[in-house]
């Protein structure tokens, strides 16, 4: 009875999205790597200064339980608010105190997302060029090397430490490989599916995250010199950041239904519950033992403060929380999200956003890309696009067929929607058309021009981020 009400809390906003979806809700989160002049990181005062700026532009901030800093403005997003039910546009810290995230509330059409967008990123110019400070689309932080001192001190992030105790990377000194996430900095998307759609999504997603690997690395400079082994560095780091929690990165295995997909996270070891405070679970194995034990589990706060936790049926969303698939579905919200590209170069900023909203909108054709190879393949595949971009192939084959091949499901899958919005994938043809990925950009640029060069290229210097170019007429 209990599995049959964990279910349906997963289950029903997907199922409640069983629908026409030609306008589909589509949101975006990008973080966002914010550094000096001369590319180090910037304190942390000048992001909590960020959060006044925008109180002033009529956002209203959130402060942090238990440090009481300021971690999020956010408003009210008036078009979102007549079609979908979270309506906020938010501007948040990310792990990394100097790494902020721009999460947009949902538009039905990508145009109405870049207006949105547009308007955030020209405000932080305006503000961060009182600081002589730049914004990167860019996908590390290029020149400080992680370490617990660049943890935004909130109570969620000084609890990951708590889930890494290895230093593969990262020094004991300076903490542990969970402080890579200080870093990082990711261009994600959530997109409305239903639940008839839902797991085909996320099979496609995660399938073919190596193809969007190829064209979206765009980390292979980090510690102020070029990683030896991957382009797509922030991608790798999460086979170090929770090495004894591999099933929850990645690509995991093909499901066949939500149910099997909801079985499978249940299998996570369990890592916070929010009570009042939160609490990290300290006596269960599994989020399994802790949703159906009859004896409470145990939690302890960062304090030390231990307390008994009887479950909750909502509790599977804080479950959900800690899958950090390629792709995942967030039953919060009714969307699959996508997580796996770089944060991209700003006149970029939306295209992984436009490549997954085509993918999804052309399922069946995508599906046939999956089914062309195996399932082993594709892991192997997305292993490899971490290191090779453009130059991985696919049992022994050259990659540029499947990767044009790709490209049109999508731009298909955008040309039905019939709103002009294929105009945001042409970043990705100009990349196939010269066999480069940002990464590959980035390191020709920075043999020869040094850290200077990777600052001036992928600085956002204006808004708007993306330039209509080839189509008569845009949608509204």
């Amino acid at each position: 009875m209990k599995y049959r009400q964990i279910f349906n809390e997963f289950a029903k906003k997907f199922h409640s999205n069983d629908k026409d979806f030609t306008r589909r809700g589509i949101g975006i989160e990008l973080e966002i790597p914010i550094v000096s002049m001369d590319g180090e990181v910037v304190n942390r005062s000048v992001i909590q200064k960020m959060f006044a700026f925008f109180e002033d532009k009529g956002f209203r901030l959130n402060r942090d339980n238990l440090t009481n800093y300021i971690t999020s403005a956010s408003r009210l997003n008036q078009q979102s608010a007549n079609h979908f039910d979270y309506v906020t546009d938010t501007i948040m810290t990310d792990v990394g105190n100097s790494v902020i995230e721009i999460a947009l509330a949902p538009q039905d059409n990508l145009h109405k997302t870049q207006e949105s967008l547009s308007e955030i990123i020209g405000l932080l110019i305006t503000y961060l060029n009182t600081q002589d400070c730049k914004m990167l689309g860019y996908g590390i932080q290029p020149l400080t090397p992680p370490s617990r001192k660049l943890l935004m001190p909130k109570e969620r992030y000084i609890f990951y430490e708590k889930f890494s105790s290895s230093n593969h990377i990262i020094s004991k000194s300076e903490g542990t490989d969970s402080h890579l996430l200080t870093i990082m900095a990711s261009n994600q998307c959530h997109v409305s599916i239903g639940e008839k759609d839902a797991i085909t999504a996320i099979n496609v997603l995660n399938a073919l995250s190596g193809l969007q690997i190829i064209f979206n690395a765009n980390s292979p400079i980090w510690r102020g010199k070029i990683d030896k082994t991957y382009k797509a560095s922030r991608e790798a780091f999460w086979e170090h950041c929770y090495s004894d929690r591999r099933n929850q990165v990645g690509i995991p295995p093909k499901f066949q239904t939500i149910n099997d997909y909801l079985l499978y996270l249940l299998e996570f070891k369990p890592m916070l519950i929010q009570r009042e405070k939160l609490l990290q679970v300290l006596d269960k194995s599994t989020f399994k033992d802790f949703m159906f034990d009859q004896t409470p589990a145990l939690g302890q706060t960062l304090e030390g403060e231990k307390h008994h936790i009887q479950s909750e049926i909502e509790d599977i969303h804080h479950l959900n929380a800690f899958c950090y698939f390629n792709a995942r579905l967030a039953p919060k919200f009714g969307t699959i999200e996508s997580r796996m590209c770089c944060q991209q170069p700003p006149e970029a900023s939306l295209a992984p956003t436009a490549l997954t909203l085509g993918l999804v909108s052309n399922l069946e054709q995508a599906n046939k890309l999956v089914k062309a190879y195996s399932w082993k393949t594709w892991k192997k595949l997305r292993t490899e696009a971490l290191e090779h971009t453009f130059n991985t192939s696919i049992e022994g084959e050259s990659i540029l067929p499947l990767l044009n091949d790709f490209l049109e499901v999508a731009k298909n899958g955008l040309q039905k929607r019939e709103l002009g919005e294929e105009v945001f994938l042409e970043p990705y043809y100009k990349r196939l058309d010269l066999q480069k990925s940002p990464a590959d950009e980035a390191i020709e640029i920075f043999e020869k021009q040094g850290i200077t060069g990777i600052l001036n290229h992928f600085s956002f210097k204006n808004s708007p981020v993306h330039t209509k170019s080839t189509l008569d007429t845009i949608p509204v």
